[in-house]
């Protein structure tokens, strides 16, 4: 695997959790030194669970239980992550770094090892894998023969380059300000993320670990490196004004511009594309590492099964047909909070913000967003059955479920509970079951926490089915 950034660690922590041999190299001397990401997602959160790292997450974030947009002191939309069917009712503000040092430790306590300064030189085929060409600090070059290679090496992939994958798009034209500042604060604190919609254009604080805050605003094309008097400019003509905070310190600033790209395939051959190597995107809406994320934990149970000779290797063709759609999908989805939030007419503003502050009276639009935020709206293609939503669709965790990353089949009472079990035990593919009293119907929950198969009374006949 090439890179150990969050979505490569989260890919090694789960293949060691797995017991699948693999080499993970990065060309980085160690983690990323700023703040990128920033939001940890509930989906991304229950599946993080699956590695033993989601507690840990908690405990050095800030969780917010709001997503809110406002104009100066008036709330527009407010969206809360209470009501969701989630252990995890929050969205975590934590720096990408730390997500990246928690995910380090996790790995290094199941026994793996991040060989750094060490670049990936050249992929070629060698039936039925392929053979890597690397290259140390020290110049020594070495030849790895895999199985699969996973291009976890974010945008500018060298995998991706190698296997000759295009990956289509650009950079929108609006230019972005960053800035993570010690600020004395007086807005709101218990949002995840603050945006301001305001007649100025667009502005955003969030608090992050550290006593710090991420201010994020667009500038125009000629802005320079943001300081402090410019980062107070925002808070007072955007956000809530001078009374709402004082800029004290600069701690980290930068101009960026939002990359859009998919990639045409995450899939050649044994070469697999997770994460931003395969897909990049705006960060409004904070889907992009969480994303990513998600793309790990879809393909490390599916080598497994593989490599372990439990499923065979047409398993593995399922990787791009579910979650390159994802990616699109949220491309779609974070380019049209784009739009909105980088209107600059004033009637287009006016209109805007008249807009949100209908809909945000609507229920039914509070819970759409609110779960589409949290990732709870993903699926994958599959048909209802005749007695449950069907393949595709996420569980939401239970108690009692496989520990780590693996099967779980949840029963109903009426189910014939000993012939259940039996087949479970027949299985060659390890199966928790689970009796619940409140399932109207049995349910086989994939590693990943979908839906790989619904039956009714005769689940212990269907059950191999579901493992196919």
């Amino acid at each position: 695997m090439v890179g150990a950034g969050p979505v490569g660690l989260t890919m090694g922590c789960a293949l060691r959790t797995l017991g699948i041999d693999h080499v993970v190299i990065d060309r980085a001397p160690g983690p990323a030194a700023h703040s990128r990401a920033s939001a940890v997602h509930v989906r991304t959160l229950e599946s993080l669970a699956a590695i033993g790292v989601a507690d840990e997450l908690v405990a050095r974030s800030i969780p917010g239980r709001t997503f809110t947009v406002r104009d100066a002191e008036k709330v527009l939309l407010s969206i809360p992550f209470a009501e969701l069917d989630t252990p995890y009712p929050y969205a975590l503000s934590i720096p990408q770094m730390t997500t990246e040092e928690v995910l380090a430790e996790r790995y290094a306590a199941l026994g793996g090892t991040v060989h750094r300064t060490t670049s990936l030189l050249d992929l070629r085929d060698s039936f039925p894998g392929s053979t890597a060409s690397i290259v140390d600090s020290d110049g020594v070059v070495r030849a790895i023969d895999a199985r699969y290679v996973i291009g976890a090496d974010g945008i500018h992939s060298t995998v991706r380059d190698r296997i000759g994958v295009g990956f289509p798009g650009g950079a929108r034209p609006q230019t972005f300000m960053l800035a993570e500042v010690t600020m004395d604060w007086h807005g709101p604190e218990d949002e995840v993320v603050t945006f301001y919609f305001s007649p100025r254009g667009l502005g955003a604080v969030a608090k992050i670990p550290g006593d710090l805050y991420r201010v994020v605003a667009l500038v125009g094309d000629d802005a320079g490196v943001p300081t402090r008097e410019d980062v107070q400019e925002v808070i007072d003509t955007r956000g809530p004004g001078a009374a709402g905070g004082r800029v004290r310190e600069v701690m980290m600033a930068s101009n960026w511009r939002v990359h859009e790209r998919l990639a045409d395939s995450f899939r050649r051959g044994p070469v697999f594309l997770v994460g931003d190597a395969g897909h990049v995107h705006s960060p409004v809406g904070g889907q992009g590492l969480n994303t990513g994320v998600q793309d790990a934990l879809n393909l490390a149970w599916k080598l497994a099964a593989v490599l372990d000779g439990t499923a065979a290797p047409a398993l593995l063709d399922t990787y791009d047909a579910e979650r390159r759609p994802v990616a699109a999908g949220v491309l779609g989805f974070t380019g049209t909070l784009t739009e909105i939030s980088t209107q600059t007419n004033p009637a287009s503003i006016g209109l805007r913000n008249e807009v949100l502050d209908s809909v945000a009276q609507l229920p039914a639009f509070r819970s759409w967003l609110a779960t589409r935020l949290a990732g709870l709206h993903i699926g994958y293609p599959g048909e209802d059955g005749p007695h449950a939503p069907g393949p595709g669709r996420r569980v939401a965790p239970r108690r009692g479920m496989a520990p780590g990353i693996g099967w779980t089949l949840v029963i109903p009472p009426a189910a014939d509970a000993v012939a259940v079990k039996e087949a479970a035990e027949a299985s060659v593919t390890p199966i928790t079951v689970l009796p619940a009293d409140d399932a109207t119907h049995a349910t086989l929950v994939r590693p990943d926490g979908y839906v790989a198969l619904t039956a009714g009374a005769d689940a212990a006949a269907t059950l191999p089915a579901g493992l196919a």
